[in-house]
């Protein structure tokens, strides 16, 4: 007999039993509306004329899967959004908003989290706007997403989000604060996660302590320190990308108790702001096979750790490779363990680190087999940064191995204690600038400069970094060595042959054609002075640029900015830059001084750009020369842009 079957936009589950249909059908995916002002909790919810209005309404509504909750944009709410329910792998459960203006806003009010989920799972929660601020400061959150004694919960996806004024604690532990956190509580049933992606978020500013981060209480095992019974229970495929960080107490972002996971094109801005102990950028623990790529991290506070990156302890094969570290207090990278744990295996490579401080690379205690090859190191006049700094941690480094690198060390500080390395290779390196106590020997090192395209020019940005190309001609081409499983590319994409000579640093793509920069910052793409010096007037703005975001601005006279920059003795260069004024009678001077001739400048009244061109030779004693853009006298503002020193 023909059935005529009911058809619903929700699913249907046939079963075929000797020979008859029988069908189920679940509850219809429905999709539910909130509206804080204009909304009613005794309404279907099902409509946007006939939404809810309350968090509370939300709460106690146990969704099915396939259902949406869609918040109205431009509403407000205070509380924690916490509905029930869970989806299923083809009908997640999805909370989003509709409508038009600004994203819904929620603020927690100082309760635990903002948006909360607990032992729920194939939920989706997307572009909305979350606070927690109540004036005081206390254990809290933005999005927490808790598993205890759920077993192995599936897909939780947390995208598009704007978290900020999370005024958590700073306490560093798995029950401390987060933007976004996804935590697993130890219980009677051995839990974990099974498709974590967080995606597209923006937290911060003011988010104490953790911007976002994932941790378990199954985390014990030898690798990780923890003496008792082997309880690591990871979590697996988790992906953590295109986030932007900014403004967080702590650490930016931390994988913890994970297994395979990989953390991709994200932005920290801003870290250990607050805390006043060990944080760093982005950096994984207790972690087995992670791939930390593509990222930038800059403005690290403090050197308390303060690193862009870190390889820590209880980990086995991490890969940091791609990522951009520029201007953080406590270097680019720190690879650590203390002597009752493991850190093995891990790669460091194809990095590109600009001004980071206090030291490059930090080693410290007993990890092993690490691999460090083809990243470019600039540090810029006046630096002091050591560019590798070993220090024990019930031990120092047993095994470890640099090669390829580029060291272009315009200023620097000391290499310190490698000496206590066991088993150290370096080999294969450029260093190039300033040679300071404790350089490390390397049978085939280069000291010749390697032509970096625009040394230090580096923005905010991973694609501002073009300037550390090398030119044609450069020593660095073709001059590396073969390393094997060396991941098929380059920072910038290019391909890494498994058998020709590769070049040294980051990049190994053929030269780029023109002259290598000497100068560093020429074109403030930094947003900031450094390595240049200010009298009086000087200062960066954003606006006003012959190219590029940034341009320097003295905003009257007298004043200007100063550079120091190493050159060889006796030798000609051509230095070009680019100034305007605005008043014709107040001329702006771009020139040169110190570098054993007579001071020589270009006087530039013009009200748009113009360029000025100086050849200038260094006595046969003077290895660096003073470039400036000066402003003598008038209140009209100037601008520079663009300076380059060249070798002819």
């Amino acid at each position: 007999m023909m059935m005529k079957l009911f058809r619903s936009a929700s699913l249907m589950l046939f079963i075929f039993v000797t020979g008859a249909v029988f069908f189920a059908v679940s509850a219809s995916a429905a999709t539910y509306y909130v509206d804080s002002t204009g909304g009613n909790d005794s309404n279907t919810g099902t409509d946007t004329s006939t939404a809810w209005k309350s968090l509370s309404k939300v709460n106690s509504t146990t969704f099915q899967p396939g259902d949406r909750l869609l918040l109205k944009r431009g509403g407000n709410w205070t509380g924690t959004l916490w509905p029930k329910g869970s989806g299923t792998t083809s009908l997640p459960i999805v909370i989003d908003n509709y409508g038009s203006g600004n994203a819904p806003f929620i603020n927690g009010n100082g309760n635990e989290s903002t948006v909360y989920l607990y032992n729920q799972q194939y939920w989706e929660i997307n572009n909305l706007e979350i606070t927690n601020n109540n004036g005081a400061s206390s254990r809290r959150n933005g999005i927490y997403v808790v598993n205890e004694n759920g077993g192995t919960l599936n897909h939780i996806q947390i995208m598009g989000n704007n978290v900020h004024d999370v005024s958590g604690n700073n306490v560093k532990d798995g029950n401390g604060s987060s933007g976004i956190k996804i935590r697993t509580i130890a219980g009677s049933v051995k839990s974990n996660y099974q498709d974590i992606r967080i995606d597209g978020n923006t937290v911060g500013p003011r988010v104490d302590r953790t911007g976002i981060d994932i941790n378990s209480d199954y985390w014990c095992r030898t690798d990780s320190g923890c003496p008792g019974t082997n309880n690591w229970y990871p979590s697996t495929n988790v992906i953590i990308s295109n986030n932007y960080v900014t403004d967080v107490g702590g650490d930016g972002i931390v994988p913890m108790a994970t297994q395979g996971a990989v953390v991709e094109y994200n932005t920290v801005n801003g870290f250990n702001m607050r805390s006043g102990t060990v944080n760093a950028g982005i950096w994984a623990w207790n972690a087995d096979n992670t791939t930390i790529q593509y990222n930038e991290a800059f403005n690290g506070h403090t050197s308390q750790d303060g690193q862009g990156f870190d390889i820590d302890y209880g980990q086995t094969g991490t890969v940091v490779q791609y990522n951009y570290s520029h201007d953080n207090d406590g270097g680019f990278i720190l690879i650590c363990q203390p002597g009752n744990a493991k850190n093995d295996g891990g790669i460091v490579r194809y990095n590109i680190s600009q001004n980071d401080k206090s030291r490059v690379f930090q080693l410290s205690g007993p990890t092993t087999n690490t691999q460090v090859y083809n990243n470019t190191i600039y540090l810029a006049p006046g630096s002091s940064t050591s560019p590798i700094y070993v220090n024990s941690w019930d031990g120092y480094t047993k095994s470890i191995s640099l090669t390829n690198n580029i060291w272009m060390l315009q200023g620097a500080g000391s290499w310190q204690g490698l000496s206590n390395i066991s088993n150290l290779t370096f080999n294969y390196n450029t260093i190039y600038g300033v040679h300071t106590s404790g350089e490390p020997a390397d049978p085939n090192k280069l000291t010749s400069n390697p032509l970096l395209a625009d040394a230090g020019s580096g923005g905010i940005g991973r694609n501002t970094v073009n300037g550390y190309k090398l030119v044609s001609g450069s020593p660095a081409i073709g001059t590396g060595t073969v390393i094997s499983n060396h991941g098929g590319k380059d920072y910038f994409g290019n391909a890494v042959s498994s058998t020709s000579v590769p070049n040294r640093g980051a990049y190994n793509g053929p030269g780029v054609s023109g002259p290598a920069n000497l100068m560093s910052n020429g074109g403030f793409e930094q947003g900031n002075l450094t390595p240049w010096s200010n009298w009086n007037t000087a200062s960066v703005i954003s606006g006003n640029a012959k190219s590029g975001s940034y341009a320097v601005q003295l905003s009257g006279g007298p004043g200007s900015a100063e550079q120091i920059v190493n050159l060889e003795p006796s030798s000609t260069y051509t230095l070009t830059g680019y100034a305007k004024t605005a008043d014709s009678s107040q001329p702006v001077r771009i020139g040169v001084k110190n570098y054993g001739g007579t001071e020589q400048y270009s006087a530039i009244s013009s009200s748009s750009y113009a360029q000025a061109s100086i050849t200038f030779t260094t006595g046969s004693s003077n290895s660096t020369a003073t470039i400036y853009v000066y402003k003598p006298s008038g209140s009209a503002k100037a601008y520079g842009d663009d300076f380059m020193i060249t070798k002819n």
